[in-house]
């Protein structure tokens, strides 16, 4: 009955660690969080105008309609890839991993540019694209609410194309559900 009681309690703490770290980790409510990627036009940060390498840069995006639907409630991820290609076989189930754990403070859309997909795959690079003009395939996409070079709370994201590891997707993903409970109540 002992074993079984301390069994109980480390399994107890054990979880209660876990969710501490994860909660923590995913800056929930805490001051301390630090964003991993500063709001900005290079080529890691947080972008509220197209970045300095793009072809249109430091321009005003033209955000759809359903990404700022979408952004009243979480901040949101878009993976574009295809069934085919090796850096997508590498990145999909990197992506999904992190869309997984972190479901509860995201919004996620998967987006296979082939068939049907193809044209929504196509109207979300012609926004997104990090470079503009070319459309490479994956290209991962965090969207979130910052603060713009001027104060005011905008639409910020950042995307790259080809493969990201576990470790840049988490962080991208941390930092946009701090930046999104940070600002969400100002913007609009």
């Amino acid at each position: 009955m002992l074993i079984k009681l301390q069994n109980f309690l480390l399994l107890a703490a054990a979880a209660l660690a876990l969710f501490s770290a994860s909660t923590s980790a995913m800056g929930q409510d805490d001051d301390s969080y630090a964003p991993a990627f500063e709001v900005g036009s290079g080529e890691s940060d947080w972008w509220t105008a197209y970045p300095s390498q793009h072809e249109n840069a430091s321009r005003s995006a033209k955000h759809p309609a359903w990404v700022l639907d979408e952004l009243k409630d979480k901040p949101l991820l878009i993976l574009i890839h295809s069934s085919n290609c090796v850096p997508c076989l590498v990145q999909t189930p990197r992506i999904k991993s992190s869309a997984d754990r972190f479901a509860e403070s995201i919004s996620y859309e998967d987006v296979l540019a082939e068939g049907s997909g193809f044209k929504k795959a196509l109207e979300i690079l012609n926004v997104y694209d990090p470079d503009g003009g070319m459309k490479y395939i994956p290209t991962t996409i965090f969207i979130t609410l910052a603060r713009g070079p001027k104060g005011e709370v905008e639409v910020a994201w950042h995307s790259k194309a080809d493969i990201l590891s576990q470790k840049e997707i988490d962080s991208y993903l941390e930092d946009a559900i701090y930046y999104h409970k940070k600002n969400k109540n100002a913007w609009g």
